[in-house]
């Protein structure tokens, strides 16, 4: 199977792979600048989505970072969030006292997040912050203000860059838009 046949269920890409590498520099620069003291910073990374976006982030920041993962389910393989969040893997960290910088690969809706950021108040860190490969403000539903965002992005359902359609898609070089048709006929 070529890439062309691979990718024919994008309508189009919307943000290229080098337009992502950038995007992802700066993001590790706003980290080095913001945190520039010796206290512990630890990057959550919610999985799956996040791994392309946390893996490039981490090996561009320029001090001694923590990294830790969490798994959250809100989607259960669905397009749309089904219900509250539920925490299904927590992290092994103990963050109380220590700068947490969540790792999201997209902020749609914002319950997922949202729920996380509040979660991990309970455990006592200095300071919370959040930044996302991707943000579609057009789909927020709770009052959320990232911290920084890469990208904001039209409210389409985008796939690829670890943005998946039910586990697939994750593993596209690019982040495009997934044809209508698709969801449409429920599957690839």
């Amino acid at each position: 199977m070529g890439k062309k046949e691979y990718y024919s269920n994008v309508e189009k890409v919307l943000i290229t792979k080098k337009q992502i590498n950038k995007g992802i520099l700066k993001a590790a620069k706003w980290i080095d600048e913001k945190y520039t003291d010796n206290n512990d910073l630890v990057l959550i990374g919610l999985l799956k989505g996040c791994i392309p976006f946390v893996g490039q982030l981490v090996t561009n920041i320029n001090r001694n970072v923590i990294l830790d993962f969490m798994v959250v389910s809100s989607f259960k393989g669905k397009e749309k969030a089904q219900g509250k969040p539920e925490i299904v893997t927590d992290i092994n960290t103990d963050i109380k006292g220590k700068d947490i910088l969540l790792v999201e690969d997209i902020v749609d809706s914002g319950y997922t997040i949202k729920y996380v950021q509040e979660y991990m108040e309970k455990r006592k860190p200095r300071s919370i912050s959040i930044i996302s490969l991707i943000d579609k403000p057009e789909g927020r539903k709770v009052d959320l203000k990232l911290d920084y965002a890469c990208f904001k992005v039209p409210d389409k359902f985008l796939v690829g860059y670890g943005l998946d359609y039910k586990e697939k898609c994750r593993n596209y070089e690019f982040i495009g838009v997934l044809k209508k048709e698709i969801i449409e006929k429920g599957d690839i």
